[in-house]
């Protein structure tokens, strides 16, 4: 066996210090005996915490940062999160390639799991050795050093929070943990967080629920009662699955299936549309994903109809519900939650949000983006932080955003990019919601926002 290199026999030796003083925040699966290896880690001490040899049974196994799908990226931080289990994720299944992951889209990804929850971060992307240590310390490890410290400030300020918002309903099953497999649970999520839409899979703070027919299935009867009596966001497939189950009564609505062709949907008078009344909306929409929708309680707000082409006015398509038991229901049966939409979708599905939850949405984006926002709240409700990352290859332009659990009184909140110093942002105060504008934010870049210090 060779002996261990110089550089790497002092990391290990020092592995049970580094532990007593704070756990590993980024770590490398590699052999501890690539002496190749060890004289790349020599250019970059301050990336990695720890070497480890990988695991026979990884704690999670997620895809490489990939360049041609970079939105998959925040279809992997939210199946890392929904199980709320882990607390080390893992980045890559041992391989990569120069033609696919990118060292941005590698620091972008951590941050998206560090945001979602995650504690620490593994790389495992040198057991295939599809390229040489050497290349990769100077492709990876070296943006990687770049971001460290930007990473490591924010895991350290948002310790003992969790992720606010809507909670995707039993996302928590074992479909979940099947690697590149985004389940029927999260599928809601995945299309409206970039959106706008701050969702929390897993998190035990939510201030409502996001719902589908695969959130549906196996729900209890205590576990239905739990969900009425909050705020539910949920779509057409959603309100005919719990129809099935018998439980139209009780979300005082029913939906039945009708054709997707030769109708649109016209944004109705409801103060919800203020400024949008009469906009129509045509989505590419399908046959199993469009539902007429039937409220049996006589106070339900319609906030869109459909309207065929020779303009008549037909069934509800987009429904406001307040129940007895004091929660809300919120639910749109033409084309669901689908990541496209026209601003005055995207606008209404978020106001609808902040409605279920009775105005207390942690984060608000009040202009036109496509952006992850992923607040960080405490048991109380306080916010203590808000992540956010451009999921979109053109500049975001300069946007609102509505913050809810603010500090009373604060003037001032900074923006924080890597390596750039924060940038204070002034507090415009609304009642008891905090306004900021912030700055634009180049494609597919990270940063979040703290209170002033």
């Amino acid at each position: 066996m060779k002996p261990l290199p110089a550089f790497l026999a002092m990391l290990i030796s020092a592995l049970p210090l580094i532990r007593a003083a704070e756990a590993p925040f980024m770590m490398l699966v590699g052999d501890p005996a690539d002496t190749a290896l060890a004289a790349a880690l020599e250019r970059y001490p301050s990336c990695f915490d720890a070497v480890t040899a990988p695991a026979a049974e990884p704690r999670f196994i997620f895809a490489f940062p990939d360049s041609n799908l970079p939105r998959r990226m925040i279809s992997e931080a939210l199946r890392f999160a929904a199980p709320a289990t882990q607390t080390v994720a893992r980045i890559g299944d041992g391989a990569a390639f120069a033609t696919s992951a990118t060292a941005h889209g590698l620091c972008v990804q951590t941050f998206l799991l560090l945001a979602y929850g995650a504690e620490a971060v593994e790389v495992d992307f040198l057991r295939d050795a599809h390229e040489t240590p050497d290349r990769f310390a100077a492709t990876y490890f070296s943006e990687l050093t770049f971001w460290r410290p930007f990473l490591q400030a924010y895991a350290r300020h948002n310790r003992e929070t969790r992720p606010g918002g809507l909670l995707p309903f039993r996302a928590q099953s074992e479909a979940a943990l099947k690697p590149r497999t985004l389940p029927g649970t999260l599928y809601a999520a995945d299309a409206l967080a970039p959106l706008g839409l701050p969702v929390c899979p897993g998190s035990p703070y939510p201030v409502g629920y996001l719902l589908t027919a695969a959130n549906v299935v196996g729900m209890s009867d205590v576990e239905l009662q739990r969900v009425l009596s909050g705020g539910t966001l949920l779509d057409g497939t959603a309100v005919a699955a719990l129809q099935a189950r018998g439980a139209g009564a009780s979300i005082q609505m029913g939906a039945r299936p009708r054709r997707a062709q030769r109708v649109v949907e016209e944004f109705t008078d409801d103060e919800l549309n203020v400024n949008r009344v009469g906009y129509v909306w045509r989505p590419q929409a399908l046959e199993d994903s469009t539902f007429a929708l039937v409220p049996s309680n006589d106070a339900a707000r319609v906030i869109g109809r459909y309207r065929d082409a020779q303009g008549k006015i037909l069934e509800a398509a987009s429904v406001l519900i307040e129940l007895p038991t004091g929660g809300r229901l919120a639910a749109f049966g033409f084309d669901g939650f689908s990541p496209y939409a026209s601003e005055a979708r995207r606008r209404q599905l978020l106001l609808a949000a902040d409605w279920v939850a009775q105005n207390r949405l942690p984060v608000f984006v009040e202009d036109a983006a496509q952006a992850v926002v992923i607040p960080r709240v405490s048991m109380a409700g306080d916010l203590r932080s808000v992540a956010l990352v451009n999921a979109s290859i053109d500049t975001q332009p300069p946007a609102t955003l509505r913050l809810r659990g603010c500090q009373e009184g604060i003037t001032h909140i900074e923006w924080l990019t890597p390596n750039e110093k924060p940038v204070p942002l002034a507090v415009r105060w609304e009642g008891q919601d905090a306004l900021i504008t912030l700055p634009a934010v180049c494609p597919w870049q990270a940063g979040w926002l703290r209170p002033a210090e």
